[in-house]
């Protein structure tokens, strides 16, 4: 991925608050909407409860799927959607840890509506590694990536 197509994909995912998690589970898949947060390198942070089915399936099949756009803020009939598909794969991070706090203080600026859930004994994090990425934005601007 250039320089300008990760642009692209900071954007939007700066733009967002919330996307589409993907996870495999023993028998299907599951698709949650969740709050997300991101870093420099585009990794994404998710936070979950330790009993979520979602947490469960990346603790054993940590590969999952990602989906963010924008539709919620254009007209969606233009069909000029930024979307993106990330592919990556997840880990569990460890609470407490300075990643931990780092991470925290990321996903808060972004979302701060999800204080709360910090108070949680059992909350986890989880930090997804993109590995591919497949952009669109409208019928024109796209591109595909392995990472």
């Amino acid at each position: 991925m250039d320089a300008e197509q990760k642009q692209k994909l900071a954007d939007l995912c700066a733009r967002q608050h919330v996307a589409i998690l993907s996870t495999q589970g023993e028998s299907w898949p599951t698709a949650h909407l969740q709050a997300f947060g991101q870093t420099d390198d585009l990794d994404l942070i998710f936070i979950m409860l330790a009993d979520a089915e979602k947490y469960h399936n990346l603790l054993t099949r940590p590969q999952a799927t990602v989906v963010v756009d924008n539709r919620d803020t254009v007209d969606v009939s233009t069909l000029q959607v930024a979307r993106a598909t990330i592919q990556g794969l997840a880990r569990e991070v460890a609470r407490d840890s300075a990643e931990w706090s780092e991470l925290k203080e990321r996903f808060l600026t972004k979302n701060p509506f999800e204080e709360p859930f910090f108070s949680y004994d059992s909350l986890r994090m989880m930090r997804l590694i993109p590995k591919r990425v497949s952009y669109a934005n409208g019928l024109t601007d796209t591109f595909k990536a392995e990472l």
